[in-house]
């Protein structure tokens, strides 16, 4: 049973790079979306839900009328967490109706990411909303505000170029790399992963002058299409001991749910290696690709999204201006939004006008046509076309009124209209 905006709550629970390490948000992740949002939406103060999950972030946004409703929601995630319950409880943050709304669209613009204004989180909460829709779990009320969402976050970059430069999880591990070692003039480094992240993190190594790219990924034809843009070169998973010999930098960023590179692999490496220089590996995988005990093994150096923090805090500093301008936006937008909202919950209302307006015009309209006798189709399309006309001209101001006093919170109003239109 879909909520109607009048009596909706709309909640956000969520765990992010704001208040957790890198190692929470991945006990927190959702191995399968699909299956968790069904498991959610089967509870009778669930209308409607969205996942929203990303290397730094694991999101809930819930329709319910029940605000309660949140505390469910939040004791979900902790059980997930098992040894971590109680880390996660002290990092878990909610937020509800106003605030949620306000979240998400700082969110789509990139405010509340890591690197301020990255432009991967926005196909990301559109990705979140697609997967939903396609489980079945989005009603109208989170339709309207993640497509909303969608084109505040555009507009925001559009108008304030928030996402100029080096915006991405990908491009800071790239800068983080460079500030470590000085430059990666002469380096060689293998990038593993050709998805979205990946081909950021290429792109941004290209313009560093290394020595040599190499791009590994578990479906080769998508590392050779890469490799072939950059003018590096394509790496076979079962060839990556090989490649590591004379590796200086690893960037790690697939979507493996499983270790890609083991404390004991990277051993044998390391006493094979020809270089006399060390290994740095940043893992910016979600979940990590890399076992943490790599960074026990001499002349080996491990980084991953948390290590990041330092870089994005700079950027941010940078961007300040852009950001204090992007948020004002979103404050209009909001109220918008808002308004939206209100004017929908009367949907239900204006709904149920038409349907009982309709059938009253199809009733009278069948005794008019028998009281006519037979008549051609054209005569019969005219009379057809003419009620439908005088129908909708008389309702719609009715309903603009309706929608409009939504909008003003004027539910006085709105009740009288239900008693005398004697809709629900």
């Amino acid at each position: 049973m879909q909520a109607s905006a009048n009596n909706a709550n709309i909640i956000n629970v969520r765990i992010t790079h704001q208040k957790s390490q890198v190692s929470l948000i991945e006990t927190v992740a959702f191995e399968n979306i699909k299956t968790s949002l069904a498991e959610l939406c089967s509870s009778t103060n669930v209308d409607e839900c969205i996942i929203l999950q990303t290397c730094n972030r694991t999101e809930l946004y819930v329709v319910t009328k029940n605000k309660g409703t949140s505390q469910m929601i939040i004791d979900y995630i902790i059980k997930k967490c098992g040894t971590k319950s109680k880390e996660a409880s002290k990092a878990i943050e909610t937020s509800t109706n106003q605030d949620a709304l306000k979240h998400l669209l700082r969110v789509a613009s990139g405010l509340e990411s890591m690197v301020i204004g990255e432009d991967q989180i926005l196909g990301q909460v559109w990705g979140a909303y697609s997967t939903a829709e396609s489980a079945n779990t989005v009603g109208p009320i989170l339709k309207t505000v993640f497509t909303r969402a969608v084109s505040v976050g555009r507009h925001v970059r559009n108008k304030t170029e928030v996402n100029r430069g080096s915006v991405s999880i990908g491009s800071v591990a790239v800068e983080l790399a460079e500030t470590l070692l000085g430059n990666l003039e002469g380096k060689n480094v293998l990038v593993m992963g050709a998805g979205e992240t990946g081909t950021i993190v290429a792109k941004a190594l290209a313009r560093c002058c290394p020595n040599a790219i190499f791009i590994a990924n578990r479906t080769y034809e998508r590392a050779v299409k890469l490799a072939d843009e950059l003018q590096g070169k394509a790496v076979r998973f079962d060839m990556l001991e090989e490649v590591l010999k004379d590796t200086d930098v690893v960037i790690c960023s697939t979507a493996a749910p499983h270790y890609l590179l083991k404390k004991e692999s990277v051993c044998r490496i390391m006493k094979q290696r020809n270089k006399l220089t060390g290994l740095m590996i940043i893992d910016i995988s979600n979940p990590r690709n890399v076992e943490e005990s790599v960074q026990q093994i001499d002349e080996v150096t491990l980084y991953n999204i948390d290590d990041l923090r330092v870089i994005a805090e700079k950027n941010k500093e940078k961007r300040q201006q852009k950001a204090e301008k992007a948020s004002k936006i979103i404050d209009e937008a909001l109220i918008l939004l808002e308004q939206d909202l209100k004017a929908q919950s009367v949907s239900n209302i204006v709904s149920s006008l038409f349907s009982h307006a309709e059938k009253i015009r199809q009733k009278e309209l069948t005794k008019a046509n028998n009281m006519l006798g037979k008549l051609d189709e054209k005569k019969r399309g005219v009379i057809d076309d003419l009620t439908f006309e005088i129908v909708e001209q008389t309702l719609v101001p009715i309903v603009e009124n309706l929608r409009k006093a939504a909008k003003t919170n004027d539910k006085e109003m709105v009740d009288v209209a239900v008693k005398l239109l004697e809709v629900k």
